[in-house]
């Protein structure tokens, strides 16, 4: 029997103001912003969508992730992760940075 893949889905915040999304919410982005970049990867997608932020009930910002940044948005949600005793996220981030490390060490063999 095939498995059922579940579709990622972007972190959903509500706001007041937007300036209050990366200060109240850091967590949840860096959560979101790792398992949208784990979403990237596997499914070899060049542009992810990882939050969306409704302010005032009404707008409606989509916050994205390009694959060029992948590997440097994960350095940056360490720290945050860690901090918050993410350590199930902190993982599957390891995991997360081996995979492209790889992709790099490949490209880097057929290029030599």
């Amino acid at each position: 029997m095939a498995r059922k893949i579940k579709k990622f889905q972007p972190v959903q915040i509500e706001v007041e103001e937007p300036n209050e999304v990366f200060r109240d919410y850091k967590c949840p982005i860096s959560k979101a912003i790792v398992h949208a970049i784990d979403y990237g990867i596997t499914h070899k997608k060049k542009k992810v969508d990882f939050a969306k932020i409704i302010v005032h009930h009404v707008s409606v910002i989509t916050l994205s992730i390009d694959s060029r940044e992948f590997s440097e948005l994960l350095d940056e949600q360490m720290n945050i992760l860690v901090e918050f005793e993410e350590y199930e996220t902190c993982a599957l981030l390891m995991k997360l940075k081996d995979k492209l490390n790889e992709k790099v060490t490949k490209k880097a063999r057929v290029v030599v």
